[in-house]
């Protein structure tokens, strides 16, 4: 009995001694709101993991030794969103494992434009399908309705028309579908009734 305890631990030192005696973990995560292609990990600047849309998890393939730094970054960002990672640097063995969390958002951008001839007060802007109120002063150029998601449909329309004195507010190219990129194409036209 005892020859067979001391042949067992015998053979756990050597597995041990031959590995390096160090533990080795696995760097991976949790990604959340990944829904385009194209995202890319990397960890230390190398071993790039490309990664499919709809992935609430990664794993990079190569494990570190217990005490090896990590750096998970972003090397490419999917279409039309932005990923950031979270406690993404790190020593391995700090904790029992490595858990890095991708947060991905879809980007967004600045939807406005110029208004011509606005003299009366209480002129309010809405985003009927993106959501949203504006409301303009009295003599304003130019606004902007507020950042939206690229691929949001949008559809800008006058819900108070402006008084003191009494105008008529019109909108032109106030409907579309954010791109990549601000869009300051919103012509508004009043005229005084």
């Amino acid at each position: 009995m005892k020859a067979k305890l001391l042949g067992a631990a015998l053979l756990a030192a050597l597995a041990l001694a031959a590995c390096g005696g160090k533990a080795s973990f696995t760097v991976s995560g949790t990604i959340i709101g990944l829904t385009n292609q194209g995202l890319v990990l990397q960890n230390n600047g190398a071993d790039p993991l490309p990664v499919q849309a709809g992935a609430t998890s990664f794993s990079f393939p190569n494990s570190i030794s217990y005490g090896k730094e990590y750096n998970v970054t972003v090397k490419t960002h999917p279409e039309h969103m932005t990923c950031e990672p979270q406690n993404g640097t790190g020593s391995a063995g700090r904790t029992a494992s490595i858990n890095v969390v991708i947060n991905c958002a879809q980007n967004t951008y600045a939807l406005g434009g110029t208004i011509s001839n606005l003299k009366g007060e209480g002129l309010v802007l809405i985003n009927g399908s993106a959501g949203g109120q504006l409301a303009l002063a009295k003599d304003a150029t130019e606004f902007t309705m507020g950042q939206i998601p690229v691929g949001t449909a949008y559809g800008l329309s006058v819900l108070t028309q402006p008084k003191n004195p009494t105008q008529q507010c019109t909108i032109a190219n106030g409907t579309g579908v954010m791109g990549d990129g601000d869009r300051r194409n919103v012509i508004i036209t009043c005229v005084t009734l």
